[in-house]
């Protein structure tokens, strides 16, 4: 079963938090998926597709996603369930 890593997107571009949150995904010896979501997040997922030890990024772009709140958040990582 793959990991999967909620991207912090931060400015259109993806956050060092998410590099260093890969790192400590990486160590638990599964695959890590990557999710990247927001408004206008090409460039994020992007960056994202090029971190080593990424298996595969999936993109959440619509405005829902632009704030991070919790409620659509929550619907999206349960439609990937």
């Amino acid at each position: 079963m793959a990991t999967l890593l909620l991207a912090e997107v931060a400015g259109g571009g993806l956050s060092d938090v998410s590099a260093r949150a890969l790192t400590a995904a990486l160590a638990l010896g599964q695959p890590v998926d990557v999710l990247v979501a927001g408004s206008d997040v090409s460039a994020a997922a992007e960056s994202a597709a090029r971190l080593q030890g990424v298996r595969k990024v999936l993109i959440a772009d619509e405005a829902r996603y632009a704030h991070a709140l919790a409620e659509p958040m929550a619907a999206l990582l349960v439609s990937l369930a």
